[in-house]
């Protein structure tokens, strides 16, 4: 691939239209127009390159790493829980937040244990950061392990998402991206009339399941 600078490859359009014009009729513009069709193809190549980011270099196994420990903590967090109660380690517990934003436990068990169960937890400081934390952090994740085995996949690019993530890498940890695509399903929301290019889901109550 031949390296031209910015200014040639945002000119070369131009030059190729004065060329087609004057030189349409000489016996090597076919050759011509080849030569400067591999140039037109390296100025797309370098526009491309300058505009979107390249969505290979982010870490998402790191990322899973990520949220695996939080994940794990929350996870034996409730183990014990079951077992402080006497409640079969093998019930299924799902803890999500209610319209207080307070958390409650739910599940085949007592509501006179949910209710220990869920005022234990809500006085936990570590369990409701890391559960705070898992709810904005993991949809994200999802989203992004869907959008990169996508165009890892089939070459295509995803305007919604190139627009949450920084051409500095450092600015793209998994919690920069959450803090973004929150802040673009909020504003999608807000404005539910306006047009945009990707539709953003709504944002859901999270749960995390215990014995699903």
């Amino acid at each position: 691939m031949q390296h031209i600078s910015t200014e040639q490859a945002l000119q070369i359009p131009q030059h190729l239209k004065q060329h087609d014009s004057h030189d349409g009729s000489s016996p090597h513009s076919s050759e011509l127009r080849n030569k400067n069709q591999l140039l037109s193809d390296d100025a797309v190549t370098l526009l491309h390159s300058q505009n979107f980011p390249d969505i290979k270099n982010l870490k998402v196994e790191s990322f899973k790493n990520e949220i695996g420990q939080e994940k794990s903590f929350i996870n034996e967090t409730l183990k014990n829980k079951l077992s402080e109660y006497q409640i079969s380690h093998n019930t299924r517990l799902s803890i999500e937040k209610n319209n207080f934003g307070a958390l409650e436990a739910k599940g085949s068990v007592l509501q006179s244990d949910l209710e220990k169960i869920s005022i234990d937890l809500n006085n936990n400081i570590a369990f409701k950061d890391a559960f705070s934390k898992l709810s904005q952090q993991e949809p994200t994740l999802q989203y992004v392990d869907n959008v990169v085995k996508i165009a890892s996949a089939y070459g295509v690019s995803n305007n919604l998402f190139n627009s949450l993530i920084s051409d500095k890498n450092e600015f793209n940890q998994l919690n920069d991206i959450a803090h973004r695509y929150e802040a673009l399903k909020t504003t999608s929301n807000a404005n539910s009339n306006a047009n945009v290019t990707d539709t953003v889901q709504a944002k859901s109550t999270f749960k995390f399941t215990l014995n699903a």
